[in-house]
């Protein structure tokens, strides 16, 4: 059995929660630092939950901080802003698209992401 995905793009999607630091590059005076969650994530990027969308526009680029599982060590990378989904409601969380440049340990993420998606696929053959 395979796993469904919704949409169909150049890498899949799979929905996972990881804590995110990060900020904006290429600011010389300011750098606008953020927090914020994962909504999703693929080999090649990531949809980050943030709470606003100042300092962001497409094609910025970010540096980012993360751990796949609570007491692992820290993932770097660096990416750029493809696309910002800010809702006019406070209540709506802001979405930022971002696709990976550059990863230390990529392969590991990669790695990481390939466990995740059979433990998706193995909990949904088990129900």
């Amino acid at each position: 059995m395979t796993a469904e995905f919704s949409e169909k793009r150049h890498s899949q999607r799979l929905p996972l929660a990881l804590p995110i630091k990060g900020k904006c590059l290429g600011k010389l005076l300011h750098s606008h630092s953020f927090q914020g969650q994962t909504q999703d994530v693929s080999y090649e990027g990531l949809c980050i939950k943030i709470d606003s969308t100042n300092g962001f526009k497409p094609g910025q680029d970010v540096a980012l901080k993360t751990r796949l599982y609570p007491g692992d060590f820290l993932l770097k990378a660096q990416g750029r802003v493809c696309w910002i989904n800010g809702m006019p409601d406070s209540d709506w969380p802001v979405n930022m698209g971002v696709k990976i440049t550059h990863m230390h340990r990529y392969r590991l993420w990669v790695e990481r992401i390939e466990n995740k998606m059979i433990e998706a696929v193995v909990g949904d053959t088990q129900r």
